[in-house]
């Protein structure tokens, strides 16, 4: 723990006359950066501070703040938006700022007070540590703002002569309690002397530099720049400069592309070397500048690893090649130092002979008659014979024959420049020459590379990496290109009696039963790794009989490199490719196969491990008979069956025979059934032989579009109402009737609306709909109502005419109002009811109203005797009120006889 600060103020700070309190700040002066772990402050003849703030900043102008001090929870909230916290407080992150009111009680200490608090106490990463936890400590200045005394109790008023004094702030000592930051790499730092002026110094460690150990050293830039942690290191890894460089940086698109080699010789990291040295250059100065090559013999870390290219002849072009030193010659001349005539030409400036030199045989390019090689013709041996292509200088028989699948037939080079390369390390598994056994491999986490433990196939002497879905089908477009790959092979240390194998390197099966390979290199001087490049094209594969399930130490050679294969039999087993292997043993003692990289090249590319240049349109364009197709006519045509046949060589020779029976319309078939594969087209049938529905035509003529789409009327899908269609029949193929129009649709071509429907379905989105006329007529455009029956009217028939009422899909009936009580004969068109004059009721106004009756007599008022009826209402019709017993008349108001006593007065009525 470092002392970052002591300072003692005998400062009086007294209370302004506006009543406001003064900020007093207080740096340390230290511009050197700490991490600040706690801090003491002690009180002179003053009681401690009610309110403050400490804070603490690293450019001295902009402050953060550490804690918050305060009597109340009420205070903090209003002051600082905080709530309240007293005692050992459990932090909620590394950085939380809390309001404290431990230090902040108005209890009568007037003097000498002390505050002791520890910044990471209580903190997630108090034991471990954390790079926020260090930023939050991170301070050169501290500073107190202090914002309110403490208000002193009247009782301590009453009993000291000393308040007057204790109206003021004092600090007589302030500690500060911190260590150097290092950035978690350095275990201790150090001053020159004792003198806390001198600033420390971070003894670095992990290869970083800085005064807090912020930054990698200069050469140690391979991987980006962390801090440390009691967890991990981070340590800053040196780049491979090969000697030749004293800094680097570190570049993340470098990293993301793996463009950097690492001093453990894997292409991870970011680091670019800088001012590369000794007329080198590249990301790790492996190459040598323009004008420079490195010779063969010296490794990139030699002290001198460039030298000048000697190409001052007058057949170079001053350059040479950066590795080897070869000069880069001129048009007409080669050689080492371009000092000799390229085949073809002659002369002092090797001019180009009058006979091509890629057709002519060796030595006779510049005779006066031109010699052609075996498979070339023309005056000057400048064109391939019929069945033959790709001219050129390497075949000593100047030109390849066309394999076309065994037909006779035409073919031309391929003059595309679709170039490139396929490559994945997904899906691979771990398998045996016969591959009766599959192990997926397990991945390196930290390089990306599939690892195999040889003790997973204990029985197995030589294992092999199998190719995943990318690597197989047809490879035809890959011929004359390559297949590279990166292999690292791990053996077991210590001196044994283990020696290197021998072995195919890679393995093609081909889905004809074929199983081909190439090479047998034994890698015995002492390397465990390398990249493997195998060229496809027939020169060096032999065929690897069925019977060898094993590639053992004691195998003789010849029991699994059998005969050359040929060029036919390469081509058939490009055309379809079903198993790639690839060589994954190489020495006896081996423990661990380990694939880096798997490339399958196409197109003219050249090989990155030879100074040969690739020979450019190798891949065949066959010229196709009927029935075939494909760059070497390796497929059926549409229409056409595969079927193979045994050649005078033994091999089996793919024919595609037209499938007759199915009208053109099949993919394929079964020539022995007769059975059609899945009818295409639009067809159906057991040949094919039929339109599906929805479609017309006559699908025995044997073309694509025999079978049309029936357009009932239109073919868009909401405007098609016929599920299905025929042709007329009358000798017109174009012709056809539409079966199946729905209802309320007329026409050949339900074109039309029938009677009693509307719309226009020519239209899309239009339909055929019911006239909306309740039987009646409409528009058939617009579908407006013609004549409207049920005693209706409007545009849709939808209202009862006047007169009449009801509903109106229902038909409407007269109103029928009475002449005696209706003033006239209209009526509610949805209820009935008719407008009955006064004294009138009923639907029709045929009946006395409520309180009236007597309809002879045009419903005068019942007039119900009060105490001689049960009411006041009497019969609508006949005017007779409901009488009491004893009481008689229209309008009970006379006794029966043998009872009196009726009054108007008395509610007690004839007794």
């Amino acid at each position: 723990m470092i002392r970052v600060g002591v300072v003692v103020v005998a400062a009086v700070v007294k209370l302004g006359h506006n009543g406001k309190p003064n900020m007093v700040p207080l740096g340390s002066g230290n511009p050197f950066l700490y991490q600040v772990v706690f801090f003491t402050l002690r009180a002179g003849i003053s009681p401690l501070p009610a309110t403050w703030v400490l804070e603490k900043s690293t450019d001295g102008r902009q402050y953060a703040a550490w804690q918050y001090f305060a009597a109340s929870d009420a205070e903090c909230r209003e002051r600082f938006g905080l709530p309240a916290y007293s005692t050992n407080y459990i932090f909620k992150s590394d950085t939380e700022v809390i309001c404290s009111t431990q230090y902040s009680s108005p209890e009568p200490v007037l003097e000498y007070g002390e505050i002791t608090l520890s910044l990471i106490s209580g903190r997630p990463s108090e034991k471990t540590s954390s790079p926020e936890l260090q930023n939050f400590t991170l301070a050169r200045y501290v500073r107190l703002r202090l914002l309110r005394m403490q208000s002193v109790p009247f009782e301590a008023k009453s009993q000291s002569s000393q308040v007057p004094k204790q109206s003021f702030y004092t600090i007589s000592s302030l500690r500060i309690g911190g260590r150097c930051f290092c950035s978690g790499h350095a275990s201790r730092c150090k001053t020159n002397d004792n003198n806390i002026d001198n600033q420390p110094q971070c003894e670095c460690v992990h290869n970083t530099c800085g005064s807090n150990c912020d930054r990698c050293c200069p050469l140690y830039n391979q991987r980006p720049y962390r801090i440390g942690t009691p967890v991990s290191a981070n340590k800053c890894e040196k780049c491979e400069c090969h000697g030749h460089a004293t800094s680097c940086k570190y570049d993340k698109l470098i990293d993301e592309q793996h463009l950097s080699l690492s001093i453990r010789g894997k292409m991870s990291g970011g680091g670019v070397c800088q001012n590369c040295t000794v007329f080198t250059t590249g990301n790790n100065c492996e190459r040598c500048l323009p004008g420079y090559y490195r010779p063969a013999d010296r490794l990139p870390n030699h002290e001198q690893p460039c030298l000048p290219c000697d190409c001052k002849g007058s057949g170079t072009t001053g350059e040479c090649s950066p590795l080897g030193g070869q000069c880069i010659c001129r048009e007409g001349f080669t050689g080492p130092r371009c000092a000799e005539c390229a085949p073809g030409h002659a002369g002092e400036q090797c001019t180009k002979c009058r006979c091509d030199s890629r057709g002519t045989l060796a030595g006779l390019e510049c005779g006066d008659v031109c010699t052609c090689k075996a498979h070339v013709t023309g005056s000057r041996c400048e064109r391939c014979a019929d069945g033959y292509f790709a001219l050129t200088d390497r075949n000593p028989e100047g030109c390849l024959k066309c394999y076309c699948s065994g037909l006779q037939v035409a073919c031309s080079g391929s003059n595309t420049n679709a170039s490139g390369s396929y490559s994945t390390l997904e899906g691979w598994t771990v398998t045996n020459l016969a591959m009766s056994e599959h192990i997926v491999p397990t991945k390196d986490n930290d390089t990306g590379f599939l690892v195999f433990g040889m003790f997973e196939m204990p029985d197995t002497e030589a294992v092999y990496w199998r190719a995943p879905k990318g690597y197989v089908g047809n490879l035809l477009e890959s011929y004359g290109s390559w297949f590279a790959f990166k292999m690292l092979w791990i053996t077991v240390r210590g001196d044994t009696s283990g020696k290197p194998t021998v072995g195919p390197s890679l393995v093609l099966v081909g889905r004809n039963g074929m199983k081909i390979a190439f090479g047998e290199q034994s890698f015995d001087g002492g390397g465990e790794g390398g990249r493997i490049e195998v060229p496809l094209q027939e020169h060096g594969w032999y065929h690897v009989p069925g019977t060898v399930k094993d590639i053992i130490t004691r195998l003789r050679r010849n029991e699994y490199h059998g005969d050359p294969v040929t060029r036919a039999q390469f081509m058939a087993v490009l055309a379809d490719v079903e198993t790639v292997l690839l060589r994954g043993t190489y020495h006896t003692d081996q423990v661990e196969s380990v694939l880096e990289e798997a490339l399958l090249y196409r197109g003219d590319v050249e090989s990155e491990g030879t100074t040969s240049r690739a020979v450019p349109g190798l891949v065949e364009r066959c010229d196709c008979p009927p029935g075939y197709k494909g760059s070497s006519c390796e497929e059926c045509d549409f229409g056409y069956v595969r079927i193979y046949e045994t050649s005078v060589t033994h091999e089996q020779v793919a024919s595609c025979i037209p499938c007759s029976m199915c009208n053109g319309h099949a993919a394929s078939c079964d020539l022995e059934t007769g059975q059609c594969g899945t009818c295409l087209h639009q067809t159906v049938g057991t040949n094919c032989e039929r339109c599906l529905p929805g479609y017309y035509g006559n699908a025995t003529i044997g073309r694509e579009d025999d079978c049309k789409r029936c357009a009932c009327p239109l073919v868009t899908e909401g405007n098609n109402f016929s599920p299905s269609c025929q042709p007329k029949g009358d000798g017109r193929p174009d012709e056809y009737v539409c079966t199946q129009c729905p209802e309320g649709y007329t026409g050949d071509h339900c074109e039309l609306c029938d009677d009693g429907y509307f719309g226009d379905p020519m239209v899309i989105g239009s339909q055929c709909l019911p006239c909306p006329c309740h039987g009646g007529p409409c528009n058939p455009t617009t579908g407006e109502c013609i004549e409207c029956l049920g005693f209706t009217e409007g545009w849709r028939c939808e209202r009862c005419k006047t007169g009449y009422w009801g509903i109106p899909d229902d038909g409407c009936e007269p109103c029928s109002c009475s002449e005696v009580g209706a003033l006239e004969n209209v009526c509610d068109v949805t209820t009935g009811q008719c407008i009955c004059k006064p004294r009138y009721g009923g639907r029709r106004c045929d009946e006395c109203d409520v309180g009236y009756g007597n309809l002879d007599l045009e419903c005068p008022a019942c007039a119900c005797h009060a105490n001689g009826s049960t009411s006041t209402v009497c019969h609508a019709v006949s005017g007779q009120c409901d009488c009491n017993p004893g009481t008689i008349g229209l309008r009970c108001d006379q006794c029966d006889d043998g009872y009196f006593g009726l009054s108007e007065d008395q509610p007690d009525a004839c007794q």
